[in-house]
């Protein structure tokens, strides 16, 4: 367990968070600092992915630490705390595979996310984990302290509080209960009151402290953003699905059809995680490491029962958690650009973007200790509408809405480069230059500014000298 707790904080030591959680602590910092969420920086998700990070955030504030470290730090020791709290629930019998079942949940939690340590996704399977060991345990009518269902019912809350859609790694596993003991009194005991009562608190919460995520956010994300699907070959093709399907038939096969209580439980939260992933139709690598994890969590609680081909078992096993640490680690490092900044700019340089991809400035403006000075961390919004627009078949109200917020947000990032005067502009070769100029008030900001070099396909805009 130790090696594999160093091996991790090693990990991170070499990489970097990705640029989902290096804007969740910039918001998180500016929400610190006076700023309002949804009106004077803009998340795309639900408070509750901004409110993950504040305390890391603060307690960096507080000691003079990088939020990143505390950020690792603390999610680590989350983790260990909930696979103790797991561990516990369960009840396995002690084996001479106990250390290693323990060595290999540590590994999926810790090593396995590489570059997606911290994600949402990441902390909710961990807030989640109890929960399911807990139905495992209520499987085998094993007694359990109610201080420990009230824990694991509240850390579950947090986690469907994270992401809703994750509910379906709980609702699936709840049912198989249900069915099992033929009766819903198997889901009116605490933990299920504990999950409902974080959940009711978090949206009375968003209703009064976060306003504007209803009446501005919301509608913006259900014209632009929600429709914005991947195919439902490369949904079904990648690691969200692929991974989870190999690891349950490995499973399946192991248990020679008999797989214990506790296997299927996992073998159903990767498939309620593998669905939330599917609903929200994204592709992206951090919906699908959930589904990923529990299912080779299915496979290590077979292979710690006795049988045949554990060898093999374990063998394959570890290829599957090799192949899914290697696919997870893919943050983008543009040292190249990263250099072309700390040399033309000043010190701590406050920065923004016009470009359509979002891992373009983060975690790049941390990484040259700057400030992201921009109200949306990427034109995400135009990005969007402009893959609905593509739609020769749009109707034309739907496509003059689109247009309108494209329009919205060059004004917006107009005004922002106005307001906070950037040390650099990275301009991206998509939009581009003809995007620029095809919106009035941006080019009318831009200029102040002038080409000053060129990484890749972004170039980097400096102020225009002082007359």
């Amino acid at each position: 367990m130790v090696a594999i707790v160093a091996a991790a904080l090693l990990q991170q030591a070499l990489t970097a968070l990705d640029c989902d959680v290096s804007w969740l602590i910039t918001t998180a910092e500016r929400m610190l600092g006076g700023a309002r969420l949804y009106r004077d920086i803009e998340e795309v998700n639900p408070p509750a992915s901004v409110l993950l990070y504040v305390p890391p955030v603060a307690i960096g504030m507080l000691l003079g630490l990088k939020p990143e470290i505390v950020t690792v730090a603390l999610v680590t020791g989350l983790t260990l705390l909930s696979l103790h709290h797991a561990a516990r629930l369960l009840a396995l019998p002690p084996s001479r595979s106990t250390p290693y079942i323990a060595a290999a949940c540590a590994f999926f939690l810790l090593v396995l996310p590489a570059d997606l340590f911290a994600q949402r996704e990441h902390v909710a399977l961990i807030a989640g984990l109890p929960i399911l060991a807990l139905i495992a345990a209520r499987l085998r009518a094993q007694p359990v302290r109610t201080a420990d269902t009230w824990r694991a019912g509240l850390a579950a809350g947090i986690m469907v509080a994270i992401k809703p859609h994750l509910a379906f790694a709980l609702i699936m596993p709840a049912l198989w209960l249900v069915a099992r003991q033929r009766s819903l009194a198997a889901v009116r005991t605490p933990e299920w009151i504990a999950v409902a009562l974080v959940c009711g608190a978090y949206l009375l919460a968003v209703q009064l402290a976060f306003p504007d995520y209803t009446a501005r956010m919301l509608p913006l994300l259900r014209l632009v953003y929600l429709p914005g699907r991947d195919s439902w070959s490369n949904l079904l093709a990648g690691p969200m699905v692929m991974i989870p399907a190999v690891a349950a038939i490995l499973t399946l096969w192991l248990a020679r059809g008999r797989p214990s209580d506790a296997t299927i439980v996992a073998l159903l939260a990767a498939a309620g995680f593998a669905a939330a992933g599917l609903v929200q139709g994204k592709g992206y690598l951090n919906h699908g490491y959930p589904a990923a994890a529990a299912a080779l969590f299915a496979i290590t609680l077979e292979l710690a029962r006795p049988g045949h081909a554990r060898a093999f078992g374990s063998l394959c096993a570890l290829l599957l958690a090799l192949f899914g640490t290697y696919a997870y680690a893919r943050v983008p490092e543009p040292h190249a650009l990263r250099d072309a900044i700390v040399r033309i700019g000043p010190a701590q340089p406050r920065l923004i973007g016009i470009s359509f991809d979002f891992a373009l400035g983060h975690p790049l403006t941390r990484w040259v200790d700057g400030r992201w000075v921009g109200r949306r961390g990427s034109l995400w919004v135009t990005g969007n509408a402009r893959q609905q627009l593509a739609d020769a078949a749009l109707p034309t109200a739907a496509r003059r809405a689109y247009e309108a917020a494209e329009q919205a947000d060059a004004a917006m990032l107009a005004a922002d480069i106005i307001r906070q005067r950037p040390d650099i502009i990275l301009v991206d070769e998509t939009p581009g230059l003809r995007w620029i100029a095809s919106h009035p008030p941006l080019a009318q900001a831009m200029r102040g500014y002038r080409p000053a070099t060129r990484v890749g396909h972004v170039t980097l805009w400096k102020p225009r000298p002082s007359r």
